[in-house]
């Protein structure tokens, strides 16, 4: 059977955020699966990933606060 799932990459990863709203908080969560260059740090990541969720969610941009962050191996 072939699988046409796409290929994942080696870590997968999430983030929580909060906004302030005028009521309060909004809450996001993000995630995703990439490679890291050989080499790459924890922090690395975070900063790409931060960059990158910033990058596509606009709403994120000025005010966000990360409130937990996780990058662990993608294998069972």
């Amino acid at each position: 059977m072939t699988d046409i799932r796409p290929a994942q990459g080696t870590h997968f990863w999430f983030m929580s955020l909060i906004v302030p709203s005028p009521v309060g908080f909004d809450s996001y969560r993000r995630c995703g699966h990439f490679t890291p260059d050989p080499g790459m740090t924890r922090h690395d990541a975070f900063e790409l990933l931060l960059a990158a969720v910033k990058e596509q969610s606009p709403e994120l941009r000025t005010h966000a606060v990360v409130i937990s962050f996780d990058v662990q191996p993608n294998q069972l």
